[in-house]
């Protein structure tokens, strides 16, 4: 389903007759800024599944005080986890969330020295590639924000946003929106030591 399509789902949301393209419509700007915006909000508020992409970064050569800075990847929306890739390599054991890093701008900032892999999730440009539920909640989110603007309506934008949180709710019951457990592994300790020893 193409942008256009899923601005026009939209319409249909609001009673409004669909649009050839979005350089067409009356409002074809507001139609592109406000579906992009959406869009990005959307996949950065909640994990997506088919969004979420894992990358190993290298360490850059600046150091933060006394710290190390990872730069995120240019279609980075929104950081999961952060892996100590080092320890793991070592240990052998599985993957382990550090949660000893803080965001300075758009590098991540750690005591881990010998690089890092994350999760995060991406910025999807092919609209083709969305799964039903997430174009369904896209065209709701976007109709409830269309809603003042051609219908003046706060009770159409309230109807939508609950489609919208009903959607969303859905999602996360068929999985589509990751909810998975940090998991410590049993030799835990072990990886701990590993960092305070850098």
């Amino acid at each position: 389903m193409s942008k256009t399509e899923i601005v026009n789902r939209a319409l249909l949301k609001l009673g409004e007759p669909p649009v050839s393209s979005l350089n067409d419509a009356a409002f074809g700007k507001s139609y592109e800024t406000i579906y992009e915006d959406v869009k990005n909000l959307l996949l950065s508020s909640y994990p997506w599944r088919f969004a979420v992409a894992c990358k190993h970064l290298a360490r850059e050569e600046e150091l933060y005080g006394e710290r190390y800075r990872y730069r995120l990847p240019a279609d980075c929306l929104l950081l999961l986890k952060v892996f100590g890739a080092a320890a793991n390599r070592v240990s052998g054991a599985r993957p382990y969330a550090s949660q000893s890093y803080e965001l300075a701008g758009r590098c991540i900032v750690t005591p881990l020295k010998e690089g890092v892999d994350i999760e995060y999730v991406c910025a999807v440009d092919d609209d083709a590639a969305f799964p039903p539920l997430f174009r369904e909640a896209l065209a709701a989110k976007t109709a409830a924000e269309l809603a003042m603007r051609i219908k003046h309506s706060h009770t159409l934008k309230q109807a939508l946003e609950n489609e919208f949180l009903l959607l969303i709710r859905q999602a996360e019951q068929n999985n589509e929106i990751a909810k998975d457990a940090e998991l410590i592994p049993d030799n835990s300790w072990i990886l701990v030591r590993e960092i305070w020893n850098r």
